[in-house]
């Protein structure tokens, strides 16, 4: 297929998909319009949430300890950092309705997914490329039914908590930095930023253009039909679409970070 046809292809895809593109269709989860960034929150948002009205001292000094990492894991140190951020943090508090140290954690998770799209690019590379190593490790049908909606954040993280664990050093710092980068934006009213669908197309050319002609004509015929595609066909095309645009050269890695983990709030509406 000829880069003409290719791009006339790509564009056809946004035209008829974007509405339930990727970013799109990650959001339609249990936690509708959170996006990626709070299912794969390592609070996922669950941590006291029977406490928000109910000042219980067991539980809040269990919200206040909470830690999901052994402490052999990298994880383990960086996520103390992190809730302990949140705990301390003055102007979430200013934001909530309580100081409950579960309400707090719950209240993070939800600024964090707000807060992605008004993110810069190089940020959402990072975690782009944390999140091509955590797609791998579900099945079939879990990363099926995670991107279609069937599969809420607390399940996803169970499912995706092993290669979380096993981030080295380096790579658990970049994730949370990410998580408190998101939350500030958001407290701060940061602008979003908007991916040009234009942008998009030239993405998934670029990824198309990089696979052989047999394989990157399936990639295209995959992406028109992600609608109605079964659970192996649909991993198999957002596995490419993460590992292969987790792989282009600027700017076109920054195209698909943006348009994967940003959703239709940092997307070009059509």
């Amino acid at each position: 297929m000829s880069y003409t046809r290719y791009r006339r292809a790509a564009t056809l895809i946004i035209t008829f998909s974007v509405a339930f593109s990727l970013g799109c269709l990650f959001m339609k989860n249990r936690e509708a319009g959170n996006g990626v960034a709070k299912a794969i929150n390592p609070t996922n948002g669950d941590i006291g949430v029977g406490d928000i009205k109910a000042d219980n001292i067991s539980s809040k000094n269990l919200a206040a300890s909470f830690n999901p990492f052994p402490t052999s894991s990298p994880m383990h140190r960086e996520f103390d950092e992190y809730r302990n951020w949140v705990l301390s943090n003055k102007k979430l508090l200013a934001a909530g309705d309580s100081a409950n140290p579960g309400y707090l954690l719950r209240l993070s998770g939800q600024l964090q997914a707000r807060g992605v799209p008004r993110l810069p690019t190089e940020l959402l590379e990072q975690r782009l490329s944390s999140v091509s190593k955590i797609l791998p490790s579900l099945d079939t049908h879990m990363c099926s039914a995670f991107l279609r909606g069937g599969l809420s954040a607390a399940e996803f993280f169970f499912k995706a908590y092993p290669a979380m664990e096993s981030f080295s050093a380096e790579e658990a710092k970049a994730w949370l930095a990410f998580n408190k980068a998101a939350i500030e934006a958001q407290l701060n009213e940061a602008p979003v930023i908007v991916l040009p669908t234009e942008n998009v197309t030239e993405g998934i050319v670029k990824i198309a253009n990089s696979m052989y002609g047999p394989q990157s004509s399936a990639f295209i015929s995959g992406l028109v039909a992600l609608k109605t595609a079964d659970d192996e066909d649909t991993c198999t095309i957002v596995k490419i679409l993460y590992a292969k645009g987790n792989s282009l050269p600027e700017p076109y890695r920054g195209y698909m970070a943006r348009w994967l983990l940003t959703g239709t709030k940092g997307n070009q509406k059509l």
